[in-house]
């Protein structure tokens, strides 16, 4: 028995973290009006449900509202069937099984079904070789009803499938199809703790409180329930946020602020809502190049003036840099441990937006970069540095110096020992991978004195804004970024700039 209520108590919690994956988007840009939980509108599809301010692209149109049927398994011991959809057990009901009640709302004229989507989200994954895993795409998880509609009878697979749900649901063939089409089976869905980790990152990106391993309850599942108990079923972003304030779940830190440096307009919207102040450098970056009449120098003009008449050394700031890199570079060498003021860069990764704060206390094990010197041009006092951290540019940058009019005389590679996309893990990974740049750095510091240091890097902003902070003492710099359109690099700001020495 208490094996039971526990495993409940696991699929009520559950269904709140599915909530709050949904609700706590709704602190940002988000296109969601209302969110409800256990919000009955639809018979039996009232765990989740979600309206949208904006019409969202579904298939070949468009849905005003998603309905979520929650299924959450304390094992992964089985995996389930095109007859689990059919089965009322299967849902814990005794009348009405998940498909059936997809059913009853195609005739429930309350609503448009049409502009509707109807999931299951479940943690368990579709059985191997069951005819539901010949139907559904791993795109967005639809009935494939193209593959639905193959063979004409029901001497066939498809056809003895179609029947059979026909005559199930009472339902005629162009029925089933206009049903299935709005259905979608989200299978593998987060474990728990996946999920709670998921949400912990969310919490974060938006300044409230995490939930630790250190504490047993969760109260945002006990505020989702709490609205329950009293009557509230449905949410907008105002009771959310004014709920969440009330029960002290946001960081209470006033001296703390976001801030965006961005020379990208595609995908930066987001910082809209989310920036509290932004410098916004498209009147003089257009994309990757200058804008007629503009220099590097005006960049970090732009920077510097930004950062003395804008910031203030009693806030800790959180920046998002939606730049290139070599704007990266610059803000952290501007913003340098002498200039006073506290920034943490905001990095998107895999898993999204991300604070990549960099911690004193080092107990993960970090991988490295593997360094290797050649010598290219006996007597050259210039010094290339190559940083592979997404991926290896060692090659691309060996052809770029040769074929330009560039003298050096060493050429220091680095390439992470993992690298890829995701290679570097969090803001303190960051922090010792630019220490550990800067000390291969230094022991060439002779030769640079004579000459410049070349930088070519391939990896995230955060890494270059830190390697920025970390620069005053490389002696003259010359960055570049690298061209996609015509396959080679280029040269952007020269340092020292003027006043900085």
């Amino acid at each position: 028995m208490s094996n039971a209520v526990a495993a409940r108590n696991y699929g009520d919690i559950y269904q709140a973290m599915v909530f709050w994956k949904y609700a706590v988007q709704m602190l940002g840009i988000s296109n969601i009006k209302e969110i409800g939980y256990e919000y009955g509108e639809v018979k039996s599809f009232d765990d989740i449900v979600i309206y949208y301010s904006n019409e969202q692209r579904f298939r070949d149109t468009y849905i005003d509202a998603d309905y979520f049927q929650i299924k959450f398994h304390m094992k992964q011991s089985e995996e389930f069937t095109m007859d689990n959809l059919l089965d009322p057990a299967f849902i814990n009901a005794k009348k009405n099984s998940f498909l059936q009640n997809v059913v009853n709302a195609y005739r429930n004229e309350k609503i448009d079904f049409s502009r509707s989507r109807f999931t299951m989200y479940s943690v368990w994954r579709i059985k191997s070789g069951d005819i539901l895993n010949k139907l559904i795409s791993n795109v967005d998880k639809t009935f494939d009803l193209n593959k639905l509609q193959e063979g004409k009878t029901s001497n066939s697979e498809m056809g003895a499938l179609r029947q059979r749900l026909c005559e199930e649901l009472s339902v005629t063939e162009n029925e089933l199809l206009n049903i299935l089409r709005q259905v979608r089976i989200k299978d593998g869905q987060e474990c728990f703790n996946d999920l709670k980790e998921q949400l912990n990152r969310d919490f974060s990106y938006y300044k409230l409180q995490p939930w630790t391993d250190s504490k047993d309850t969760l109260p945002y599942c006990d505020l989702v329930h709490a609205w329950n108990r009293n009557g509230i079923h449905i949410v907008k972003k105002d009771d959310i946020k004014r709920s969440l304030e009330k029960e002290n779940l946001f960081h209470t830190t006033k001296d703390a602020a976001s801030i965006a440096i961005k020379s990208f307009t595609r995908y930066t919207e987001w910082l809209d809502g989310w920036a509290s102040d932004i410098l916004d450098l498209t009147n003089i970056l257009d994309k990757r190049e200058l804008q007629p009449g503009y220099s590097w120098g005006n960049v970090f003009q732009a920077i510097e003036k930004f950062v003395c008449n804008r910031l203030d050394n009693t806030i800790e700031y959180h920046v998002a840099l939606e730049t290139l890199l070599s704007v990266s570079f610059t803000a952290g060498r501007i913003l340098n441990p002498k200039s006073g003021i506290k920034v943490i860069p905001v990095q998107k990764t895999l898993d999204g937006r991300v604070d990549w704060k960099r911690d004193t206390i080092d107990e993960a094990v970090y991988s490295k970069f593997i360094v290797s010197d050649k010598m290219l041009c006996a007597g050259a006092s210039e010094v290339a540095i190559s940083i592979g951290v997404t991926h290896d540019i060692n090659k691309a940058v060996q052809n770029f110096i040769e074929n330009s009019q560039l003298k050096i005389g060493l050429h220091k590679a680095f390439l992470l020992e993992d690298f890829g996309n995701d290679a570097v893990k969090d803001g303190t990974h960051a922090w010792q991978l630019a220490k550990q740049i800067s000390r291969e750095i230094s022991k060439h510091a002779d030769i640079i004195k004579k000459g410049r240091l070349h930088l070519f890097i391939a990896g995230p902003n955060s890494l270059m804004f830190y390697l920025g902070m970390q620069s005053m003492m490389y002696g003259k710099i010359q960055l570049y970024e690298f061209d996609p359109k015509e396959n080679t690099y280029y040269s952007t700001i020269l340092f020292p700039q003027e006043g900085e020495l």
